[in-house]
């Protein structure tokens, strides 16, 4: 055998595009679907502030009896910061609004842009219905 007949160990050039071009292929499948996925995930820091909210607005309400008193207990953003929150009081009821923080990766979410609860427990959600975005 020649010499230059002999394989050297090592991949060739041909071998590493093909693997490349397989994980590329991996990769443009799986971001999307993991993006998806992480919004989904994250819309539970505004549910979960939303009904941590709700509740410290009951128990003000206990000892006010005006929820307007109570606009001090509500933060401004969500627990982990993708949502910034709202309260529309009233004497005897409110709405409390959670939507995507400027700058926030939730901007992106546009089956959720608004969620919402109210003093009885009402959960809405906008553009999607509310089953679709509080995960129920």
């Amino acid at each position: 055998m020649a010499p230059y007949a002999r394989r050297r160990g090592g991949f060739t050039l041909l071998e590493v595009l093909v693997v490349a071009a397989i994980v590329a292929t991996l990769a443009a499948i799986a971001y999307p679907v993991y993006e998806r996925y992480a919004l989904r995930a994250h819309r539970s820091d505004a549910t979960g502030s939303l009904l941590q909210a709700w509740s410290a607005l009951e128990r003000c309400f206990a000892e006010e009896l005006d929820y307007r008193a109570c606009a001090d207990r509500v933060p401004a953003r969500s627990r982990r910061g993708y949502y910034e929150l709202t309260l529309e009081p009233e004497r005897d009821a409110f709405q409390l609004i959670a939507t995507p923080a400027a700058g926030s990766r939730q901007e992106a979410d546009a089956q959720c842009q608004r969620l919402t609860l109210n003093h009885r427990g009402e959960r809405g959600s906008e553009p999607a219905e509310a089953a679709a975005c509080w995960g129920g």
